[in-house]
């Protein structure tokens, strides 16, 4: 799950239905160490080598499921490691937090003219813009260009415009590197935490 973060919030279910709750204490690529809840010792000490789990974890993103099984068994710390597999795709409309934002941008279209454009909402999926003398036409290619001073540094997102509507336009980003992904999402709550 390459969403997981330490401290994230984990509910664990067994394959009886079991349900445990715990924190990430670490993770790597493979594997994730769960510090496990105070109420959730007893049920975790039943746990074996292999057992088949569905994990929960709320994340940054929102809450992510994946498969799993038990690495290793309750440790003295009141940890268990797991498996850290891909997550369970969720089908659903939207997939990231969308918040309100007056940002100006940029976009380079692929005549490499630049266009000064006015954010109107933002995820970490896309952006929705305004634009005055220009146009844009569905499925075209572009280059988005969020600003330093709103990022921490300046982000640059291949992304294709899915949307038209006179001068209103939303652009899907594509290929977003974590690292920025991240940028983004710390943007949207930041917003969010202001209202």
């Amino acid at each position: 799950m390459k969403e997981i973060r330490k401290n994230h919030i984990v509910q664990i279910q067994t394959a009886d239905n079991t349900k445990l709750e715990g924190i990430v204490f670490d993770y790597e690529n493979d594997r994730i160490a769960v510090l496990i809840a105070y109420e959730s010792l007893y049920l975790a000490q039943k746990l074996n080598e292999l057992d088949e789990l569905l994990v929960s974890v709320n994340t940054h993103l929102g809450v992510k499921k994946m498969k799993s099984h038990v690495i290793d068994k309750l440790n003295s710390s009141n940890c268990i490691v797991i498996e850290n597999n891909e997550t369970m795709p969720v089908e659903q409309k939207r997939e990231f937090v969308r918040v309100l934002s007056n940002i100006v941008f940029k976009i380079v279209k692929s005549d490499f003219q630049t266009v000064e454009c006015y954010c109107i909402n933002i995820s970490a999926g896309g952006i929705a813009f305004c634009v005055n003398n220009v146009s844009f036409k569905i499925g075209e290619k572009v280059r988005v260009v969020l600003p330093e001073s709103e990022f921490e540094k300046e982000i640059v997102i291949d992304s294709d415009i899915i949307k038209v509507y006179d001068n209103y336009y939303v652009a899907k980003f594509n290929n977003l590197k974590m690292y920025d992904e991240d940028k983004i999402v710390k943007y949207v709550f930041k917003l969010i935490a202001k209202k």
